[in-house]
Formats: C-alpha cells, structure tokens, sequence
C-alpha cells in the first residue's frame, strides 16, 4: 500500500501541469477573445451591404445611360417637347438616386475600413503577443525540460506515474503545436485582410471620383430642364397634355400604392419591432393622427383635394391630394414616423416618395428633389426626407402631398394640424 509521501511528487507533478494548461488557456482566451467572433459578423454584414448597393449602382447606372441615350438622340423640335422634358426630369432623379447611392456605399466602405484598420492592429498585437509567449515557452523548455524529459519519465516510481507524465507531456506538445499553427493562420488572415482594405480605399476613391462626375452632370441637366421649361411655357399648346399627364400621374400612383399591399404584413410587423425597439408607442386607431400631423413643409395650399376646374382650360379633373406652394429647395419632412416603401419617378409628379405609417395608413409627397432617405430606411415624425423641387418647374415650386388609409385618397387637409408649418 502506498504511502502520503510516496504521493507527493505524483500530487505535485499534476497540480504543475494543471496549473501550465490553465495558465496556456488564459493565454488563449486573451489572445482570442469572443469580441472577435462579433467584430468578422460585423464585416460579413458590412460585407453584405456593399454587395446589396453594388447592386443598386449597377442598375442605376444602367438606366441612366438608357435615359441618356434616348434624350442625345432626340432632335430639337422634339427637345421642345413636354415628353423630353419628363425624360430629362427623370434623368436628373435617377442621377440624385445614384449619387445617393454612391454616397452610401462610400460610407460603408468607410466603415469596412475602419473596422478592419482596427482588426488588423488588434490582430498584429495578437500575434505579436503570442510569438512572444511562444518564444518565452519554447526557452524555458529547452532549459527546464528537454534535458530531462527520459529522465523524467525513468525516474517515475512506478508504470502508472510514467504513463501519466508521458500523457501531460503530449499535451504540452501538441498544444505547443496548436499555439504556432495558430500564429500561422492569424497570420494568413491579416494578409487578406490587408489585400481587402486596399481593394475597399481603391473602390472608395474610385466612387469618391464618380460621385463627382455625377454631380457635374446633374448641374449640366438641370440648366437644361430650365431651358427647356422656358420654351415649353411659351407654347400653350403644352396646357392639355400637362393636365393629361397629371392624370396620368394620378392612376400611376394609385397604382403604386395599392400595390403596397402585397408586403404590408411583413412591413408592419418591421415597422413595430422598429418602433418597439425605440420605445415609440403606436396609436390605438389610425383616426387618432387626424388634425395631428404636421405639415409636410412651409406653404399654402393651392390645389385643394377634390373636383376641382383648371383656370386655363375649364376642364374639371380630381386632385387626389393637395398642392403646397413653397419655395425651391424648401425641405420636406416625414408626417409621420414610418418606413419609406418607394422612391421613384412618376412623369408628372416628378420624384415621389412613399412612406408607410402603419394600420394601412401611407403619406406620398411628390415633386420633391434632392432626396435625402433611401426605400426601406425608417424616419422619425418631422425628420427630413427632401426638398421641394422648383427650379425649371412648369407649375412653380410647390409640394404634391397625400394620405391614403384602406387603399383610400383621403383629403390631406383633415389629418394635417390647423396650424400651418414646416420642418
């Protein structure tokens, strides 16, 4: 039978070797904390977004070279014409969209950047640390135990204690060899991470360079419409097909709106995790925002909901929501918080912007320009959305606004506050 103090080098033995492995994985869980997991999420989904608008250039940039093509090859009487007028207004909305666009992936380029400039010096540290460690380890190995790992093992005092010292032994080595082969592979990792972020700055100051061509161009187009505004007003001619077109324009929107319907399941149940999350309670019944809503922007209404008879031509048509006179480059706020549903070009109405508010209820401001927000992005009540377009404006500058609730026009006037305002 053994005795306490025959156990004491065996008691001893293992209580070193546990106390080295614990040691080993402190080191290990410093060197590669769980925050690591999080921060290649965060990339992966930055990395996902950037793809997603990638894609959305892409196809902007694709549409405006059609749009592009089609004005070049119109001849001038045909450049007098209220249809080239719409093609250029709607080229100078998708040029706004794509520099929109181009800004928002500049800016998660910009994140992608900084996130992996703070990786890669994190990572450089890590790996610093650990040859460090290893260095450290393998000296102390080659002065305390390579020497004396045989005798070690020959002088155990009996088959049962060698067996467990070679065991703890293999261990140490194979984690020895973990450790480096860990380095290695840190190693390999930061080098495409290097590669990745130099590919990010190059597409960067690529877009930086576009986004200024862009802008130019833009300019150049809008000088244009004015031109073409011009001479148009001076053919009274355009009276009627203007009043067609807004016609036009109303059973286009309709058509937009009520297609809306489709998704609004998931869009409401996005919109109450959103307004959950920032603790904004919704309204019991939609009835409840009625003479609540701010107004959209600065002004005085002008065309009013309703029949109502044009001056020019007598004709009597239904304006499906009310026309707010205003000043070029007014800004435009949100009614209501909600999710914009739709930002697109509807040939006259100009740019149009949806926003869903919830309980079926929608808010549409059309004429607008200089779009700020982008489709599927979630706005505070009075949050900034665009601007009044005015400049080259056949009508003047002015804001197109309606309330929808049930798939139903509803006349803005009743859900708007009695004091008139603005953002």
């Amino acid at each position: 039978m053994k005795t306490v103090a025959s156990l004491w080098p065996l008691i001893y033995f293992r209580a070193d070797m546990l106390r080295n492995m614990s040691i080993f994985t402190v080191l290990l869980l410093l060197c590669f904390p769980a925050a690591k997991g999080q921060e290649s999420a965060e990339l992966r989904q930055l990395d996902s977004q950037i793809g997603s608008k990638q894609g959305e250039l892409g196809r902007l940039r694709e549409t405006i070279r059609e749009y592009e093509r089609r004005i070049a090859e119109k001849d001038a009487a045909e450049k007098s014409t209220l249809s080239a007028l719409y093609e250029l207004e709607e080229h100078i909305s998708l040029t706004s969209r794509l520099i929109k666009a181009i800004e928002g992936k500049i800016g998660q380029l910009s994140d992608s950047i900084r996130i992996a400039g703070i990786k890669i010096a994190d990572g450089e540290e890590k790996i610093a640390t650990l040859k460090r460690n290893l260095s450290a380890r393998f000296v102390h190995i080659y002065k305390q135990r390579r020497s004396s790992v045989l005798e070690l093992i020959l002088t155990s005092a009996n088959w049962h204690q060698a067996t467990y010292r070679g065991k703890y032994l293999k261990i140490a080595a194979d984690y020895d060899r973990y450790l480096t082969k860990k380095v290695k592979g840190e190693i390999v990792r930061l080098q495409s991470q290097k590669k990745q972020l130099a590919a990010d700055r190059v597409s960067q100051r690529s877009l930086l360079s576009e986004k200024g061509r862009e802008e130019v161009a833009l300019k150049a187009s809008k000088v244009e419409r004015q031109r073409q505004v011009i001479r148009i007003k001076r053919d009274r001619r355009q009276d009627e097909r203007l009043l067609l077109q807004k016609k036009q324009a109303a059973i286009e929107l309709e058509r937009i709106v009520k297609g809306l319907q489709f998704d609004r399941e998931r869009r409401s149940l996005e919109l109450a995790a959103i307004r959950a999350a920032r603790e904004h309670e919704e309204a019991p019944d939609v009835s409840y925002y009625k003479k609540r809503l701010p107004w959209p922007t600065a002004g005085r209404v002008v065309t009013r909901f309703g029949r109502i008879r044009n001056p020019k031509t007598g004709t009597v048509t239904e304006s499906p929501g009310i026309d707010i006179s205003s000043q070029p480059g007014a800004l435009v706020g949100s009614a209501l918080s909600g999710l914009i549903t739709t930002i697109t070009y509807i040939r006259g109405y100009g740019t149009t912007i949806i926003i869903y508010h919830g309980q079926d209820l929608y808010t549409v401001y059309a004429l607008v320009e200089d779009v700020i927000v982008s489709e599927g992005q979630y706005v505070d009540q009075g949050e900034i959305i665009a601007h009044v377009a005015g400049n080259g404006s056949l009508d003047g500058a002015k804001l197109h606004f309606e309330v929808w609730t049930n798939q139903q026009k509803q006349n803005p006037e009743e859900w708007l506050s009695s004091s008139m305002g603005g953002p």
